[in-house]
């Protein structure tokens, strides 16, 4: 399994447990989430048995739950003024690290990423990893027209992606 690390608090951010795309020049990693239900002790014992998944269960987006991340408030204000210095840090991060080609085309696709954002700020969810630092990567939530699932987007050149044998043990 592959886990993408925040490069800046270390924090766990989202693995390839679920269906993914980079968009926006590739500076942008789009995640399908998915409603589930905790806690639940419903079981369908045949295809025609309905299961109220609200019963005795706490309703949750998976990958909320699964890498504990924190949902924030921030302001249009406030998140601009955390994405201006992120955004900095990142492109520093690639310059120092022999990717200096990279730099032009993050830059380029974070600033689409942002217009989208900004654009449909009043409809998303934002998300901190479990350090709760909001100077590192955010995620960003919201649900496309016409879907009933959340969409998560993460600045992909923000992280660093690792390789896990199990649930304990890290490959490098």
């Amino acid at each position: 399994m592959k886990v993408w690390i925040d490069l800046f608090s270390g924090d766990e951010m989202v693995s390839d447990s679920y269906k993914m795309q980079l968009i926006f020049n590739d500076a942008c990693l789009e995640v399908q989430a998915k409603y589930i239900t905790k806690g639940s002790d419903a079981i369908a014992i045949a295809s025609d048995d309905v299961v109220d998944d609200n019963e005795d269960g706490e309703t949750v987006i998976n990958i909320v739950d699964a890498h504990k991340l924190e949902e924030c408030q921030l302001s249009k204000k406030d998140f601009m003024a955390l994405v201006k210095p992120y955004l900095k840090k990142v492109s520093t991060h690639l310059a120092e690290n022999g990717k200096e080609e990279r730099v032009a085309e993050f830059k380029k696709g974070a600033t689409e990423m942002i217009k989208f954002i900004v654009g449909k700020f009043d409809e998303m969810q934002i998300f901190t990893g479990t350090s709760f630092d909001t100077e590192a990567g955010l995620a960003f939530s919201y649900t496309k027209d016409g879907e009933t699932e959340p969409v998560f987007m993460f600045f992909n050149d923000g992280y660093k992606e690792e390789k896990y044998w199990s649930n304990t043990f890290r490959l490098k």
